[in-house]
């Protein structure tokens, strides 16, 4: 059977004289693994559709439940991001968020399409890396469900009102008398917190700027460690 799917690489293995398993997301089947065979041969018509960051239209071939590419319509390879480090550790960090949160079979319709517009700024904007991660985080994280609660008390319920703490075990912000031991939160890092992932992607540039997000690009980062184990050294700097 062969199904034509748009696709991003965002995990590959060598393996043989020239060929490479692909990890691909896609919208409709979620996460797959794919052969690559010969696509380490410098003729090969798929040489570029097994590198990272690469996104396009995949034509795959499934038996027994395996897949293999037989060729690939790239739209973008996000060239630009390869050739600057700092951007290229955070592009790499999403990939990891990626494999780590879509799962085979389990469509991605909405996070499929919220990665490419987040590499196309991360790709071709002049925004703060850091800025960008942040809102990639906040948005992805919010499709799985699993953003923190900072309206209302994570202990008690009560809405929060005044000074606030921020506890990442107990996932999300807290009263001052329910979790005194946590950090402070400020007003505005919870109030970005909260509107960030219900806004258009695109909005996040209207952070660019605002003193706040770093202080709630940290609180967020905690948080999310708290619901992944991926190892301490993958995660990209803090602003």
């Amino acid at each position: 059977m062969r199904i034509v799917t748009g696709a991003l690489v965002i995990r590959h293995a060598d393996y043989g004289d020239s060929n490479r398993m692909v990890t691909l997301i896609t919208p409709k089947y979620g996460k797959i693994e794919a052969v690559a065979r010969g696509c380490r041969r410098l003729k090969s018509p798929i040489v570029n559709a097994a590198e990272l960051f690469t996104s396009g239209e995949y034509t795959l071939f499934e038996r027994n439940g395996r897949y293999s590419i037989e060729q690939c319509q790239i739209s973008e390879s996000f060239f630009a991001l390869r050739q600057d480090y700092d951007r290229l550790v955070h592009g790499v960090y999403w990939l990891r968020l990626l494999d780590a949160l879509v799962q085979p079979d389990l469509p991605a319709e909405e996070i499929f399409p919220l990665s490419l517009r987040a590499l196309a700024y991360l790709n071709f904007s002049e925004l703060p890396p850091a800025l960008i991660t942040f809102a990639f985080e906040a948005h992805l994280m919010a499709l799985e469900g699993l953003s923190p609660r900072v309206d209302s008390c994570v202990k008690c319920g009560q809405p929060l009102e005044g000074e606030a703490r921020f506890s990442a075990a107990m996932g999300g912000a807290a009263c001052v008398w329910c979790a005194p031991a946590s950090p402070a939160i400020s007003y505005g890092a919870r109030r970005i917190l909260y509107r960030l992932p219900a806004t258009k992607f695109d909005a996040f540039e209207k952070l660019a700027g605002h003193p706040d997000w770093p202080e709630a690009a940290r609180f967020f980062r905690a948080y999310l460690k708290t619901r992944l184990s991926l190892p301490e050294k993958q995660y990209p700097p803090l602003p």
